[in-house]
């Protein structure tokens, strides 16, 4: 009885996660890369016929290559399928940002890597 029961909760859970969306994501900041300031990036998301993609639930995860400094930012539609997430970096080093994209049952994730200077005197 315990086998069916983990099944269901198994295929529950994989259901809840979406299927694959086949969004197009782009991110670049919008200002200079340093650390404890907010750093704009828009992010443009566009579906698989290269149209704007409106309405979705976006999120930007910022992390250190060690996992630690860990933040998620929501990422708010500013203009036709244009989000803007505005993270804040604790200190300089190398960071890993995955922007992920919900929009009905679809999603995508992408993530890039990014260096963060020391804040110049």
């Amino acid at each position: 009885m315990v086998k069916p029961l983990f099944l269901v909760l198994a295929l529950g859970l994989t259901a809840f996660a979406g299927r694959e969306g086949n969004f197009v994501i782009r991110f670049e900041p919008d200002a200079m890369l340093q650390p404890e300031v907010q750093i704009p990036f828009p992010i443009k998301v566009t579906n698989d016929l290269q149209q704007p993609l409106h309405q979705a639930k976006v999120t930007m995860q910022i992390e250190t290559k060690d996992h630690k400094n860990v933040q998620i930012f929501k990422a708010p539609e500013v203009t036709e399928g244009v989000y803007l997430a505005k993270p804040v970096f604790a200190q300089p080093g190398e960071w890993t940002l995955t922007v992920e994209v919900h929009r009905n049952d679809e999603v995508t994730i992408r993530a890039k890597d990014f260096v963060i200077p020391k804040a110049r005197p």
